[in-house]
């Protein structure tokens, strides 16, 4: 079984040691963060050490690396973590659950996760540490930049191009063979049906409450 370490110790750690230990392919022989940021000897019962001198514990000679840091930066603290792991000479390890589609035969870059329930069509291609969490759709053909990140539900139309660092929250929608440009950040529940440069950003309102409470409106909808 081989044996890795988590970077990260909280929630995106806590969610990647689920599906390692899920999967029961890997061991988790600790979590390392920065020296100045641990506040605590254990998580998730696997100890915790400083990532400066981590090698020296967990060489990388024995031990792949998983880099499980959020979206921070535009998910450029991800992509920096993780290219001071490999300088390091760590080989950076993909989690992909077996429950997504096709599963641990997806073919994807280093330290990409893929969660459960989520879809990966024929022909699509993921970068190096791009993130796609629960039913989610990459569309055949379509392609994701390196560091990317695909919230649950959301869905890539067949052909699309998202670029490298995105944001694509909660539900969202991109059409087929619509190109997104780098660092683009498409809010929740919105439609992208055009091309998009860098750094854009598309957001949907907020739907709005109506004027009863909940017990009001079950009174008068007669669901209740």
């Amino acid at each position: 079984m081989e044996s890795i370490v988590i970077f990260g110790a909280g929630k995106i750690a806590e969610v990647i040691a689920g599906h390692v230990r899920q999967e029961g392919k890997c061991h988790i022989a600790a979590f390392a963060i920065h020296r100045d940021q641990i506040k605590a000897d254990h998580f998730l019962g696997a100890p915790i050490v400083p990532f400066e001198d981590i090698e020296a514990k967990f060489p990388p000679t024995s031990h792949g690396l998983h880099v499980a840091v959020g979206y921070h930066r535009m998910n450029q603290l991800r992509a920096e973590i993780m290219a001071a792991a490999r300088a390091k000479g760590y080989t950076l390890i993909s989690v992909i659950s077996a429950h997504s589609w096709p599963g641990p035969s997806l073919t994807c870059g280093e330290n990409c996760f893929i969660a459960d329930g989520a879809s990966i069509e024929p022909g699509a291609t993921l970068g190096e540490g791009v993130y796609v969490w629960s039913n989610a759709i990459v569309g055949h053909h379509a392609t994701v930049g390196d560091h990317a990140w695909i919230a649950a539900g959301s869905a890539i139309g067949g052909g699309a191009q998202v670029g490298a660092r995105c944001f694509v929250a909660l539900n969202a929608t991109i059409g087929n063979e619509v190109e997104i440009g780098e660092e683009c950040l498409l809010g929740a529940r919105t439609l992208t049906t055009r091309n998009l440069p860098h750094k854009a950003v598309v957001i949907e309102r907020d739907s709005e409450p109506i004027r009863l409470t909940s017990d009001q409106f079950l009174r008068i909808s007669k669901l209740r």
